[in-house]
């Protein structure tokens, strides 16, 4: 592309709105920023002079607009494996779903009857283009102007509606045009983009009280509709007439998703998706058996399975015993193959004093490794400069608790042998 010359028109209107038109237009400057910023991860600096010699008519609000698509683009593929150019917000991008886990809702509603769906929050469009490339005819709803444009520019195929959603003259009318089969999908906003920040990460701090989410969950709860899908965080718990499943990817336990309808196998059940699979694990009215003595393995849990309260059935399925009734780790004689544990060689358990337990694992020449306290209040850090090691990879010590006492085991995972 010659210098100077852009692929998209070049604007006057410097509001909010009129940058984010400009932006949805400029196809050719946001692909030189994704190139140019590819080209120098580590030095924006120099990605926005390189930038500026190939646009040099770009505006600084301009050029800095289009060089944080190009920030957001690299995060949304190296966090969520978004690879398709949208266009981003920071904070809409915190609220991503994961593809596989939108994919995977779009086809329970399908397989439940559904042909249209209603997204009363829309924002940048990661439900809604699930739900669109899946076959169903969806209207997403976005009250924000800047994100409505972002919006239509990532669900070319969908009905976009820019508007709020709570308002009751524009809920009817979204609501007139469903059947009862077809079904309206929420995701509240449970981070407030003026509200406290975590230090640390930038991020909005979550919002835990359900009622102060946007919108609330009574809003959701209430919809005058007899289906209703509702993305929420892990650690909420519908009501007990709603179904419910937690869903994990690479165990990280990233949503809770609640239906108002039987839309899933079981009224609650974990979800632990992995390449190519998805594992179910039902919540059942199994009571969890304890081991009198350990396994020669044992099995730490997907944390959806934890989330969910399916250890009990888990255990049941795979032919395995709790550690400790106020254990999360399972036992047996063998390792398991399913996605929804991790399985560990029980090396060695350490008993003795610090002192006597440094010393021992000193003799088994362990110089580094991972701890894992779910079931203890410890700091790992602490565990480890007290036994002489570093914080690595390979060998694990599992505190837990066996026989109503902590006890401390040496493990391997069986992905390390």
């Amino acid at each position: 592309m010659p210098s100077g010359q852009h692929n998209g028109p070049v604007s006057d209107d410097r509001t909010p709105a009129g940058l984010a038109a400009w932006l949805v237009a400029a196809d050719g400057p946001r692909q030189d920023a994704r190139e140019v910023l590819a080209a120098t991860p580590k030095d924006p600096l120099a990605a926005g002079g390189a930038l500026r010699r190939r646009h040099p008519d770009l505006a600084a609000d301009q050029a800095a607009a289009v060089l944080e698509q190009a920030t957001l683009a690299a995060l949304a593929a190296d966090r969520y494996g978004i690879t398709e150019p949208l266009l981003l917000t920071r904070d809409g991008l915190e609220a991503a779903t994961r593809p596989a886990v939108a994919a995977r809702r779009a086809r329970l509603l399908i397989s439940s009857g559904a042909r249209r769906v209603v997204d009363l929050t829309a924002g940048l469009g990661f439900d809604a283009r699930s739900f669109a490339a899946a076959g169903l005819d969806v209207v997403a709803v976005e009250r924000d102007p800047v994100t409505a444009a972002y919006l239509r520019h990532n669900c070319p195929t969908v009905q976009v509606i820019e508007s709020d959603a709570t308002d009751a003259t524009v809920l009817a009318d979204l609501l007139g045009g469903l059947g009862p089969e077809d079904v309206v999908f929420v995701d509240p906003a449970r981070r407030d983009p003026a509200g406290p920040r975590d230090r640390a990460t930038g991020r909005a701090r979550p919002e835990r009280d359900p009622e102060r989410w946007s919108p609330p969950w009574s809003f959701v709860a209430t919809l005058p509709h007899p289906r209703i899908a509702a993305k929420a965080s892990p650690g909420f718990t519908p009501p007990p007439h709603w179904a419910a499943e937690w869903v994990s990817i690479d165990r990280t336990l990233v949503e809770c998703t609640a239906y108002s309808w039987s839309a899933i196998a079981s009224a609650r059940q974990a979800v632990v998706l992995s390449p190519g699979l998805e594992t179910l694990v039902p919540v059942t009215t199994s009571s969890l058996a304890v081991a009198a003595d350990l396994g020669a393995w044992i099995h730490e849990p997907d944390p959806a399975v934890l989330r969910a309260g399916a250890l009990a059935s888990l255990a049941e399925q795979e032919g395995l015993l709790a550690v400790d009734p106020a254990s999360t780790w399972l036992t047996g004689d063998r390792p398991s193959t399913s996605p929804a544990l991790r399985s560990h060689l029980v090396v060695e358990r350490l008993t003795g004093s610090e002192r006597q337990q440094r010393r021992r694992l000193a003799d088994l020449d362990v110089r580094r490794a991972t701890v894992k306290c779910r079931d203890v209040a410890a700091e790992p850090g602490k565990v480890l400069r007290g036994l002489g090691l570093t914080e690595g990879p390979g060998l694990v010590l599992a505190l837990t608790r066996h026989d109503g006492q902590a006890i401390t085991l040496l493990v391997e995972p069986a992905a390390a042998r």
